[in-house]
């Protein structure tokens, strides 16, 4: 869909570790490579918007509290709409649709506080919700693991 293509959208998956430089230079990063749709995990918000993204690039999260998934849209061509049924600060899913394709795209993130079956409930409530589309869903599930938590 990007650079003329009306079938192909490329798409990025990053964790920014709730870095407030790297998620200022996302959407640098972003254009460089002619992203089409980014999966994000950990951006830097302020005021529930990603810090120093352009206004050019159509940003989604959900949820009132500190935000650990959004997508973010860097193409004209493609047009998304919110499922907020399946959102939450944790998880953001969108419909994405253009001339030549619908699909539905999820950024999730599983919360190592958080019972494992519960995420994986979801990801069923995804999959079910979404039968008979393309279903594009871009986990960091390393938040599982004994490293990655506070002991």
């Amino acid at each position: 869909m990007h650079a003329g293509s009306r079938d192909k959208a490329n798409c990025f998956q990053i964790n920014l570790q709730h870095s407030r430089t790297a998620t200022s230079n996302l959407g640098q990063l972003v254009n460089q490579h002619n992203v089409d749709i980014t999966y994000v995990q950990e951006p830097y918000t302020i005021n529930n918007m990603l810090a120093g993204l352009p206004k050019s690039h159509k940003a989604y999260t959900s949820g009132g509290g500190r935000k650990k998934t959004a997508i973010v849209i860097n193409n004209d061509q493609l047009n998304a709409t919110p499922i907020t049924q399946l959102s939450n600060e944790d998880c953001v899913t969108v419909e994405v649709r253009s001339e030549a394709v619908k699909f539905f795209g999820v950024s999730k993130y599983f919360d190592s506080r958080r019972d494992i079956e519960e995420d994986i409930r979801q990801l069923e409530k995804l999959r079910n919700y979404t039968k008979g589309y393309g279903l594009i869903i871009a986990v960091v599930s390393n938040a599982r693991t004994k490293c990655c938590t506070t002991l």
